[in-house]
């Protein structure tokens, strides 16, 4: 007896933790030395308080001194962020026109297709037929 085979497709965390976000920034090393954690924090703390960064989600901490837990927004070791909102703030720091815009890469595409039509080339899958 068979049993079907199922392809997954692979699952993207809605979330960024510090060492993603460091990575993406391209920060993770200084020479061939990994960057600490201290560094890291700081390093996010400084891009949400002076550049835009967004803020990390509320994380539930203990205070040590009353043992009581709050919420806050400070980067913390455990601080998680909203993937759409940190691809937005890397999106908005490319410069206008670099990106691409959707109404040029149409017109490349047509005129990619009409170029291949004339020379008697067809799409086999997918595309426009």
């Amino acid at each position: 007896m068979n049993s079907p085979f199922f392809v997954q497709a692979a699952r993207v965390a809605p979330t960024y933790g510090i060492g993603d976000v460091v990575r993406r920034l391209g920060q993770e090393q200084h020479g061939s030395r990994p960057r600490s954690i201290q560094w890291q924090i700081g390093y996010i703390a400084d891009l949400v308080a002076k550049c835009g960064f967004p803020a990390p989600l509320p994380l539930r901490v203990r205070d040590r001194a009353t043992g009581e837990h709050r919420l806050t927004t400070a980067v913390q070791r455990g601080s998680r962020w909203q993937r759409a909102a940190v691809d937005q703030w890397f999106e908005d720091l490319l410069p206008p026109g670099a990106a691409g815009d959707v109404g040029d890469q149409r017109a490349g595409d047509a005129i990619m297709d009409e170029r291949a039509k004339a020379i008697g080339l067809h799409m086999i899958e997918g595309g426009r037929p």
